[in-house]
């Protein structure tokens, strides 16, 4: 028998592999005595990622502990790297002849059901996906176990990247699945430290039911198997219908920073317009980000609270501040139900009654509109205000005061003995000394007899007759009397009293707010709502902002609109360069847009993207004016990079995500492209670029497009119907040029990439040599055109009547393959070896 083998054949160990066979993706925290120990692979996964000590039990045995009362900072980074974690607490065993303790799972920790404050972000979701397949269709739920909230979409199964891209926009922390569903889920998201908890069969419901009832059923079962004990609710799910909404793909939210900045976590759309107060105010204008709305009427009551409140700037300021004291309520109604209620949450939802009653006086004041609350929250607030102690709450019961003096007779007198036991003791000894003129009197205490007056000696026969005698020492007698030990009973039972009445009000008043949950939530929602509205206005007033005008006719007129992010960022002395567009579906909508880099082209696309969905959020828009129409989708292909670990190159990303926009786009879809085909040769990108621009101007009514290109051979695009030519001008004298940023109609001359690279460093003998030889390409590419140019170099069809048949067909071929050449589409020297071919064929014929 192996060493390893009787090490693990222990009473502790065997029970240890008992509850870690349940949880094989799990790392079980195992109670001993005053530490969570961890074993096998567990404790070797966990020493890495905690960077706690790993050692050996019995010199056979990896482990590695923690201190049970600093879990639950160990627990946080554990759930950060995507990890479970299974908690065995110690219980009393009902075996009296046990040798080891009784141990019990009490929870399982999993990434997406956490909803202690120190596991969430401040204010992000934190999504649990389920995906649950029926027939041809995906339901795919999202829970925020932290809020309650339940959206779900329903998505036909052959939309794979559909599926894909709406995991990818809410990027759970975790993913139940079902073993027919693992592959609807996209690879970069699993790099994502997504944990994926694979379906177990008691989740399903016993009964036949199907759809949204599985949904539901499997992700409460899942809870309850989480927390054991514990009950959780959900709010009524809500499907996402997504033609209700602006589409914005992962891409299109990456490329366009509306959230994360890789660079400068402050450059975002998100940043710029947070100036929310309350948590569910930034998760609401987060949502509202991610999800633009695509009802006209829905803005209209937008930029209808928006400029109501805009006139009363005093007021919205005592609003705001009357906000910084409304609490989470959401996620603190998620933990009374987890049994992670604290005392102080009480205080918060007292005062966020209160708050919300401020905030309502004072917009009844400016007329608008907000609900009254209910009388059951009224009557809560009244006991909150009656019971609750007036000085700061407890973290813990017992901690420090929770009630206030004058809830119960018994309660106070409790109180008392604590408050002022001492000085009772004190008093007593003081007149009974006095009453009996014994000077050796005291009165002391131990743990073993308690209370008790111990007198001298020679003194002691002279004690009163109330006296009861209690021990015999050598030095002295001890007694007692029925005040003394009725006093003793007061103080030593004050601390049980007091937390019995304590842990009974608590409870009941958990209770009591989860009776009403629903009337919280709904106050929760408004204030998110008119949190998000003040928001609005204060971008509107701080930058100027405009009101847009809805059109219906699918145009997007933009007068001098500025790119939101990066006017609020410029240094000092700076100006934004402001700049319009007219997209016309009908007309001119696709915009081949030229310039040299530098010169502001990612700039422009990516404000008019975001000045679209500042309008579809429903928020006033940095511009002198506009008119826009309601778009379905944003596309966006903006940059690009190898994905190694899937074998792909930069360009084949590219040619990816351009081949899922052009698969998806409708004609009420804004789309920008930029650089696409730069990742080939020039050949094949040049001819990709301009294919592209053909497919997209044969729709009509035709999709809203940017296209910005170094290729300048597609400005001659701009003679095919609904394609015309933009650029960014510039200014040049004495070799110097400069970005002027405006954008103007017509074609860039050039692309200044020289002069580029000469400021970006490169040696003056390099910039050099480039400009040598791109003279003396722009020579050749000149040559080539004259010489094509020439109506000797080649014999038109009159002149070649006179050939026989078989020459006069060849001579036709040739003409005809030379007129297919399009100097613009070759570079220059090629274009000149193909030319001198064709022209020595010519002249053999």
């Amino acid at each position: 028998m192996s060493e390893t083998y009787e090490a693990l054949n222990t009473p502790v160990m065997r029970q240890f592999t008992e509850i870690k066979d349940s949880f094989p993706d799990s790392i079980l925290f195992f109670r001993m005595g005053d530490f969570y120990e961890m074993f096998m692979e567990d404790a070797k996964e966990a020493a890495l990622i905690l960077d706690i000590t790993l050692t050996k039990r019995q010199n056979q045995i990896p482990m590695a502990g923690i201190p049970y009362h600093a879990a639950e900072g160990y627990i946080a980074r554990l759930i950060q790297a995507g990890k479970k974690v299974v908690v065995c607490e110690q219980t009393k065993s009902e075996d009296p002849k046990a040798k080891i303790m009784s141990r019990e799972v009490v929870r399982i920790i999993s990434p997406g059901t956490v909803i202690e404050d120190n596991l969430l972000g401040s204010y992000q979701n934190n999504y649990l996906s389920f995906l649950h397949l029926e027939k041809n269709h995906i339901f795919l739920a999202f829970a925020d176990v932290s809020t309650a909230d339940l959206l779900y979409f329903y998505i036909a199964k052959e939309e794979t990247e559909k599926i894909k891209d709406t995991i990818q926009r809410f990027s759970p922390r975790e993913v139940i699945y079902e073993e027919n569903t693992l592959s609807f889920i996209p690879e970069e998201e699993l790099k994502k430290k997504i944990s994926l908890t694979p379906l177990r069969p008691e989740f399903l419901p016993d009964k036949k039911v199907g759809g949204l009832e599985v949904v539901v059923h499997v992700l409460d079962a899942y809870l309850k198997y989480n927390y054991r004990k514990q009950e959780f609710k959900f709010k009524a799910p809500k499907l996402i219908d997504e033609t209700d909404f602006l589409g914005l793909d992962e891409k299109t939210i990456e490329h366009l920073e509306l959230l994360e900045n890789p660079n400068n976590k402050q450059h975002t759309l998100f940043s710029l317009l947070n100036h929310c107060r309350t948590a569910t105010g930034k998760r609401f204008l987060r949502q509202r980000i991610l999800y633009p709305s695509r009802n006209p009427e829905k803005l209209r009551h937008h930029w209808e609270r928006i400029l109501l409140l805009s006139q009363f700037k005093k007021e919205r300021i005592k609003i705001a501040e009357a906000l910084e004291e409304f609490i989470d309520i959401e996620r603190v109604l998620t933990r009374f139900r987890g049994g992670k209620a604290s005392p102080r949450d009480f205080r918060g939802i007292e005062k966020s009654i209160e708050s919300y009653l401020s905030i309502k006086q004072l917009l009844d004041g400016v007329g608008y509109g907000f609900s009254s609350l209910s009388n059951q929250i009224e009557a809560y607030r009244l006991r909150l205000k009656e019971r609750l102690y007036e000085g700061e709450l407890p973290v813990f019961l017992g901690n420090s005061p929770f009630l206030k003096l004058g809830y119960s007779s018994e309660y106070d007198k409790a109180h008392e003995a604590k408050e002022k036991g001492k000085d009772w003791i004190i008093e007593l000894e003081e007149r009974e000394k006095q009453k009996s003129g014994l000077s050796s009197l005291k009165i002391r205490y131990n743990k073993i007899l308690g209370y008790f007056i111990e007198i001298s000696r020679v003194q002691a026969k002279e004690a009163p007759a109330h006296f009861l005698k209690k021990q015999t020492l050598v030095t002295g007698e001890r007694f007692t009397t029925p005040e003394l030990e009725d006093k003793e009973r007061m103080i030593l039972e004050a601390d049980q009293i007091i937390e019995g009445i304590e842990k009974t009000e608590f409870e009941e008043l958990v209770k009591n707010t989860l009776q009403l949950s629903n009337e919280f939530l709904g106050m929760a929602e408004e204030v998110a709502s008119l949190d998000y509205h003040i928001s609005l206005t204060i971008c509107k007033e701080e930058n100027g902002w405009v009101q847009p005008e809805i059109r219906e006719d699918g145009r997007l007129l933009l007068n001098e609109g500025k790119h939101p992010v990066v006017e609020a960022f410029l240094p000092i002395g700076e100006r934004f360069v402001p700049n319009s567009l007219d997209l016309d579906p009908k007309g001119e909508a696709i915009a081949v847009l030229t310039g040299p880099n530098m010169a502001g082209k990612s700039t422009f696309m990516r404000q008019v993207a975001l000045i679209q969905i500042l309008f579809q959020m429903g928020s006033f828009l940095p511009a002198k004016s506009a008119s826009l129409s309601l778009v379905d989708r944003i596309f966006t292909r903006i940059g690009s990079g190898d994905n190694l670990t899937s074998g792909e190159s930069t360009f084949f990303v590219e040619m990816k995500e351009t081949a899922y926009i052009l698969n998806q786009f409708t004609e009420n879809s804004l789309i920008l492209f930029d650089e696409v085909g730069r990742g080939t040769s020039t050949y094949d990108g040049l001819s990709i670029a301009w294919s592209i621009l053909e497919f997209l101007c044969e729709k009509f009514p035709k999709p809203k497009v940017i296209f910005a290109t170094h290729y300048h051979e597609l400005t001659e695009l701009s003679k095919e119907n609904g394609i015309f030519n933009l650029f960014l001008d510039t200014y040049e004298k004495e070799d110097k040029i400069l970005f002027l940023k405006k954008v103007k109609k017509g074609k860039s001359k050039q692309s200044f990439g020289i002069y580029v690279a000469k400021l970006a460093g490169l040696p003056e003998s390099v910039t050099n040599r480039a400009k040598e030889l791109l003279t003396g390409l722009e020579s050749k590419k000149k040559e080539i055109r004259i010489k094509r140019e020439e109506p000797s170099l080649f014999p038109n069809l009159n002149e070649i009547s006179n050939l026989d048949e078989g020459s006069q067909s060849n001579m036709k071929e040739i003409i005809t393959e030379l007129k297919k050449i399009d100097i613009n589409l070759i570079p220059p020297m090629e274009a000149l070896r193909i030319l001198e071919e064709l022209s020595q064929r010519a002249k053999q014929k």
